[in-house]
This record gives C-alpha cells, structure tokens and sequence, in this order.
C-alpha cells in the first residue's frame, strides 16, 4: 500500500491563528490516486519536534508533504529540520539567490539579508520555483521515496504543487466523485432515508458533510458503482437538492434567473450584507442583482420604505420580514426580492432566543416567510446561516 503523511508546519496552526486549510486542499488532491493517507499533523516551528516527526515520516510514508516555514525569518524552520532528518548539509545556491534579489529589484526594494536563507537546499532536493513568491519549495526523490516541501500561503503552493503532481508518478486508479447538495435537511435524516444506500466500506464510499449552504452528500470511488449509486440516491434527496459537484447556490440561482430574465433585489437586517456578499461572489452577477439595501435599524427600515405597521410586530416577525421583502422588491423595481432579519446574539431579541432567523421571498407570486431556528454557534454562522437560507427560498420557488 502507498503510504502518504501530510504536515502543516507553523505556531499560527496549533493556536488557532491560521486555520490549516492546505492539509484539507492537498488531501482532496490526491484522491483519484492508489494511496492511503494514514496521517495528518500540525507541527511546531520546533526544529527538534519537526524533524523528529519528519524521520518518522520518511522511515513510514512513500509520500510525505509539507506546507509552511519555508520563509526568510528565524522561525521558518522547515528547510533545517529536512536537512537535519536525512542527514544532509544545507548549501548556498547563487543562482536561487540571484533570482530572489531580482523579485525585489523588479519590486524597486533592496533584498534583507534575512532571505539568503531561501537560497539555501540540500543536495538531494530539487528546487520548485514559486511564480507568485520569494520562497522556492523543495521535491527530495530518493530511495524510492518523494519529499515535498511548500510555502504556506495557498496563492503561492497551488500553481507549484499542480505543476509538480504529475511527475509524482503515483499510482493511479479508476475514480470518480458525485456530490448532491441540499437545504433544510439535516445529517442524521438523509441518513435515514438513505438507509442500505449509505455505505461506508467497499469500493464505493457515501459521507454526509455539514457545510454552511445546507449538507453534502458525496458519493466516491470505483466510477461504475458510484454512477449506479448516485442515480438512485438522487430521487431521495430531491425535495432538499439544490445543486451537484461544483455547483454554488448563488450561481445556481443567477444562472436560473438570468435564462428567465428575472432580477433580484434584497434587503437584510441580521445578515449584514453577507447575503449580497454571496451574491456578488458570482461573475456576472450585475446582469440579475439589481442591489441591496442593509437596514439594520427601525430607523433605517422607515427610510426604505417598511411600514410602521410592520415594525410594530417587532423587527424579528414575520411580519417585518414581509414588508422587508416587498419593499426591496417595490423599491428597486425587481423581479423577486430576499430579505433577513432574526437574532444573531449573543442575547435574545424580542423574546426570541440566539439562531432565530426569519428569511421572505416576494416575488410575482407573493410574498413567502420562513422561519429558521440555528444552532447558536457564533454571529457570523448565524448570519451566513440566514443567508444561504434565504437563497434556498428562492431556489424552492424558482424550481
């Protein structure tokens, strides 16, 4: 079996300051090939606890990435716990420092004598030169093993890792990959309703993923069996899909309004702008949004047109989300207008507790509201939570 460890090397990872997204991006990348990744860590910038954990990586694993400490301060370590764990001398190369002193000369700087060190290499590694950085990445190939060493930054990795996969060589096997994403459906009800179909072993695997835009359902392995798997999960999930594979809910949704030549128009509360923030994420996006308003405020509500009526219910009812909606809709002359209001906390509103989330839709039709209750996870989940759910909304009512 072809053995693969993956590190991410830095302080910021194990305190929270940076998130280890690499670990999860270089995984997913490594999933058509026959391998079996039977670790992941998080390192120090500990030049002991590093390459002690990189002898043991190198004495296990066929394959073994890093991604961090590859930088001209004190602290980037990785280069020296390589060279320390195979036993091989760092060496100055002229020709790699040349070139950094010209990124900063083309840049009008002065290169600090700090980043000599991204110069220096061993004598087994091959050099990976970064097209968006000062610091190079490392390929080691010996003994019928491969050692990658990254930057950190995903702009940088990215472009070197796609240019050098390929001369991995690893073994290869027939894979493919579906995924079905839906709203309003909770893990342990898809489940459920999967029954026999939720296989966890085999040559077809079936995983369930909470993510902020509803659960995925990811179906993955030999192509033939997830194909055959895939067409009949589909109809159990129809009420709650909105989207397959690389499918964005707003893209989904501009795509589908755009054809009919429907705008859209919001007003939010609670979310803050988040929801015209995903919207405007998608190219294009100016052919149907016409725009938004934020109105956090009774105040502001007033000034774009909700009724004192409305707000009389109170700013978390549904009848204050209704007005919200129509008035967006009245106000920039749209097709469909979205609105969001509710509790994001950390105190209850109203009577009404942290989660609570009431998203309407107006449109030719009429007006729906819905009412939500999240988890009360944090501010930011709740708000982003309520935006994706007023998109399901219009998703529903444009299917």
């Amino acid at each position: 079996m072809f053995l693969t460890e993956i590190m991410g090397v830095g302080d910021e990872l194990l305190y929270g300051e940076t998130v280890d997204t690499n670990t999860a991006e270089l995984a997913r990348s490594l999933q058509p090939y026959a391998l079996k990744i039977f670790r992941t860590l998080r390192v120090a910038d500990d030049l002991s606890a590093l390459s002690s954990e990189l002898r043991q990586a190198w004495n296990s694993a066929h394959l073994t990435i890093l991604s961090g400490g590859l930088g001209p301060t004190p602290d980037d370590i990785t280069r020296e716990a390589i060279a320390q764990a195979l036993g091989e001398d760092l060496e100055l190369d002229e020709v790699m420092l040349e070139h950094i002193r010209s990124i900063f000369s083309k840049r009008g700087w002065a290169m600090p004598e700090s980043n000599r060190k991204q110069a220096q290499k061993i004598a087994s590694a091959t050099w990976l030169q970064n097209p968006r950085g000062t610091a190079p990445g490392w390929w080691i190939h010996k003994d019928g093993r491969d050692l990658v060493a990254l930057p950190g930054p995903p702009a940088e990795w990215r472009p070197m890792w796609a240019e050098l996969l390929p001369k991995l060589n690893l073994p290869t096997q027939p894979y493919a990959q579906k995924t079905f994403k839906t709203f309003g459906i909770g893990e342990s009800k898809i489940a459920e309703d999967l029954g026999n179909l939720f296989l966890r072993e085999g040559l077809v695997q079936v995983g369930t993923y909470a993510k902020a835009h509803g659960v995925e359902v990811v179906v993955r392995g030999e192509p033939a069996g997830v194909a055959n798997l895939a067409r009949a999960i589909q109809p159990k999930l129809e009420a709650n899909l909105w989207g397959q594979d690389s499918d964005t809910l707003p893209s989904v949704i501009l795509h589908q309004l755009e054809a009919t030549g429907a705008t859209l128009a919001t007003m939010e509360s609670l979310s803050g702008g988040t929801l015209g923030g995903l919207i405007t994420e998608v190219a294009g996006a100016s052919r149907v949004y016409v725009g938004g308003m934020v109105a956090y405020s009774p105040q502001a509500k007033r000034q774009f047109g909700v009724s004192e009526e409305a707000l009389s219910h109170g700013m978390v009812s549904e009848e204050c989300a209704r007005a919200m909606a129509e008035a967006a809709r009245s106000r920039l002359g749209a097709t469909y207008a979205l609105s969001t209001t509710g509790v994001a906390g950390p105190d209850e509103l109203e009577g009404q507790p942290v989660g609570t989330v009431l998203v309407a839709l107006a449109g030719p039709s009429g007006t729906e509201v819905r009412k939500n209750r999240f988890p009360p996870y944090g501010r930011e989940f709740i708000r982003v939570r309520a935006a994706y759910a007023a998109l399901a909304l219009l998703r529903g009512e444009l299917m």
